[in-house]
């Protein structure tokens, strides 16, 4: 069995090379969309296209890797509806305006270990789960955003909507790989470190000195035990 640690690292490395395929988002449209996803017999296709589209008028959505993805759904040998199922949950993320990187960098990181569909479901389940409380926690110590086109922040707690979205990825995603690698919801101060250790790994690539600063003086051990106890309950 992979450790634990070196498994994280795994994880952070598929999100971030998942993330170069963000590059693409103005070469991919609706239409290549719409041909993707007709490969694949779907009861809910065009709630998924819809939820696609809005992610399409976002400037950090992973086009080209949500169109990689679709294809490489289309060529598994899955049942249809264990495709349509992560498909959809993709969907109701998008819908929720929760960014997606992370749950597809999940989704290849499970097809390339040849992890059963519904299983890697039932993991990205958590893992919305996860980002939604990570957004309610930072809201709550008045880190906010603000959608493209706005204008420019107000102060420092208030980031722009793409900024905000790589904190709630790699925040909920250190919280995630905590979980499933066998790591207790209760164990705030691991989990803590877990999320310093991600966050000071990715300053000044992904993430600004400055938005990681003020995170980690906001939250508290016990905050993300909150967060990962909400997304085992």
């Amino acid at each position: 069995m992979m450790p634990r640690k070196i498994g994280r690292w795994l994880g952070v490395a598929v999100i971030l090379l998942g993330g170069v395929g963000v590059l693409g988002v103005t070469q991919t449209s609706s239409a290549e969309f719409e041909r993707a996803l007709s490969a694949i017999p779907l009861a809910t296709g065009e709630r998924i296209l819809n939820a696609i589209n809005i992610g399409l008028s976002q400037p950090d959505f992973p086009a080209t890797d949500v169109l990689h993805l679709i294809g490489r759904l289309a060529s598994s040998s899955a049942p249809n509806p264990e495709k349509e199922a992560i498909l959809l949950k993709l969907a109701v993320t998008l819908e929720e305006g929760l960014p997606v990187d992370g749950l597809v960098s999940k989704t290849f990181e499970g097809l390339a270990r040849n992890v059963a569909l519904p299983q890697i479901e039932q993991g990205l389940k958590q893992r919305v789960v996860l980002l939604a409380e990570v957004r309610d926690l930072l809201f709550s110590k008045g880190i906010f955003s603000v959608p493209a086109g706005s204008p420019p922040p107000a102060g420092p707690t208030t980031l722009p909507t793409p900024r905000l979205n790589q904190l709630l990825v790699h925040i909920s995603g250190a919280i995630g790989d905590h979980l499933e690698g066998g790591g207790s919801p209760f164990e705030g101060h691991l989990l803590f470190q877990q999320v310093r250790e991600r966050l000071i790994m990715l300053q000044g690539v992904t993430l600004p000195q400055e938005d990681v600063d003020l995170v980690l003086t906001r939250i508290e051990p016990s905050d993300l035990a909150q967060v990962a106890l909400a997304a085992v309950i």
